[in-house]
């Protein structure tokens, strides 16, 4: 589980040589620290794989897993575009420098400064969710003078094994609307059709989050295909692109089967080539949106670990000074994370434990039932891949304090965001 830049010498794990325990003495805990080297890595093997020798491909980071300004900056120096999903998003993008042109607004329920502001600036593309949403669109455009390019959010219905909570296109899914929906349908294309001020360039969909195989994307790549060529034909638009969305999922745990996104991106490519010449749809561009993928296995969390305590019950805890206000994850779907003590990694002397935070919530446990050292005393524990959906998740329940971010390159360290005060969270 160990990043790119990680190495374990004499029972201790390094990051470019240096002891996490330093990194911890340093800046503080909880604290997140970001591989950079290994997220460059990562990007440039997705680049490579999700490659097309007859399609436009473009990589978008899907910023919900983690957004700041340095990580926005980041994706945008490496040719990556920016999805964003709310008007803090987008600001935090623009702040960092990203044209509006490299951005796509996403939004299930865009408010009417969102929308508003949409047709101020000329995103690449907005997702349209719904029928009310693209009229509102239109509204907004004729008043503002201008002509707003859309991907048009489809559920197409597909299932993929995942958490309930991020399973998003099943047909009941709060997200887009109905491939199978064809009164609905009518009615979109009518608005498309009759109002100059929106264009469809293409769909959306976005079947899910930490998926794990390539069979989804591949049939959704056949469903898509088909429908895009029905509504040209249909309704003689030109649907010229086509947006996969994100979902790709990672390792949290030694014992999760291997998964290589480069394989499914390549499998993914090669289906939408063939496709897309046997039936003359007519597609051009193609578009991911990873996330998770990118920086989720290249940021980790050190925690200290005050104690071991042993209940009258038997049962035993692993204090630490974090919990889920910087983790969520856990006690909103389960999640499930390895854990060391990063001076002790291979110590035989274990026993079984959860690891719990310090909110006042039963809930608020990290990990149930694993192996640590029995003799931590103000140790430094280590979660690996917590670099998506963690921050971002983040609240200062209880009043706690979000941590610091570093980025850390083998020739620098950068404070991405730093520590909150308690001055902020008075504000």
């Amino acid at each position: 589980m160990l990043t790119k830049s990680m190495k374990i010498v004499n029972n201790e794990i390094l990051l470019h040589n240096e002891s996490l325990q330093t990194y911890a003495k340093t800046y503080g805990t909880p604290l997140m620290i970001y591989d950079e080297d290994a997220i460059l890595d990562k990007i440039h093997s997705i680049q490579k794989a999700f490659h097309s020798r007859s399609l436009k491909t473009q990589i978008v980071y899907a910023s919900k897993a983690f957004l700041c300004k340095y990580v926005a900056s980041l994706m945008s120096q490496q040719g990556l575009w920016i999805d964003v999903v709310s008007l803090g998003e987008a600001t935090i993008a623009l702040n960092a420098g990203v044209k509006p042109e490299h951005m796509i607004f996403h939004g299930n329920n865009k408010s009417v400064e969102e929308l508003k502001f949409i047709v101020n600036h000329s995103f690449r593309y907005v997702v349209v969710d719904n029928i009310k949403e693209l009229k509102l669109l239109v509204e907004y455009a004729k008043i503002a003078n201008t002509k707003v390019q859309t991907l048009f959010r489809m559920n197409p219905g597909i299932e993929a094994h995942t958490h309930e909570y991020i399973q998003t296109s099943l047909l009941s899914s709060k997200f887009g609307e109905s491939i199978f929906d064809q009164e609905l349908i009518d009615e979109v294309m009518n608005v498309y059709q009759t109002n100059s001020e929106v264009v469809l360039n293409g769909f959306h969909i976005h079947i899910g989050s930490q998926i794990r195989s390539a069979e989804p994307y591949l049939k959704a790549a056949e469903v898509m295909m088909q429908f895009s060529k029905k509504i040209k034909e249909t309704y003689h638009i030109d649907i010229n692109t086509l947006n996969f969305g994100g979902g790709f999922g990672i390792k949290y745990l030694e014992s999760d089967d291997d998964y290589n996104l480069e394989d499914v991106l390549e499998r993914l490519i090669r289906t939408l080539e063939s496709i897309n010449q046997t039936l003359q749809v007519g597609i051009k561009q193609v578009l991911i949106e990873p996330g998770r993928s990118i920086v989720g296995p290249n940021g980790v969390t050190l925690y200290e670990a005050s104690q071991i305590k042993k209940t009258f019950g038997g049962k035993q805890y692993c204090l630490i000074d974090g919990g889920m206000a910087d983790n969520i994850r856990p006690a909103l779907y389960q999640a499930k994370y390895t854990i060391k003590v990063v001076n002790q990694v291979e110590s035989t002397n274990q026993v079984l434990v959860d690891v719990v935070g310090k909110c006042c919530e039963s809930g608020d446990i990290i990990a149930r039932d694993i192996m640590l050292p029995a003799n931590i005393n103000n140790d430094i524990l280590i979660v690996f891949s917590t670099g998506a959906y963690g921050y971002s998740m983040s609240s200062n329940y209880n009043g706690l304090l979000r941590p610091e971010v570093l980025f850390v390159r083998k020739d620098k360290v950068s404070v991405a965001i730093k520590r909150e005060t308690y001055d902020y969270i008075e504000k």
